[in-house]
């Protein structure tokens, strides 16, 4: 098992319904994380539920998902279908 990096938090949320999270983000933390793909810039960013609710009432927080595929071939494979053209 590989050790976990330090997490890279920009924002957190709040439970605000059964199917859904309102969240905050902070623009100066994501746009080093921005990266491009067919023109546009992307960032990836990964929402995790809290264990228990904080000081502040939030019950998720965002951070950034910087995982790279051991396999660099593979993630640098175009997409197999056109879908929406995101690369995930």
């Amino acid at each position: 098992m590989s050790e976990q990096k330090p997490r890279n938090y920009v924002g957190n949320g709040k439970q605000a319904g059964e199917y859904y999270v309102n969240i905050s983000l902070k623009k100066s933390q994501l746009e080093p994380h921005y990266y491009e793909y067919n023109g546009e810039q992307y960032v990836r960013l990964t929402i995790g539920k809290l264990k228990e609710e904080n000081q502040w009432g939030k019950t998720h927080s965002v951070w950034v998902n910087d995982y790279e595929s051991e396999n660099k071939s593979e993630a640098t494979k175009a997409p197999v279908s056109a879908g929406d053209g995101l690369p995930f």
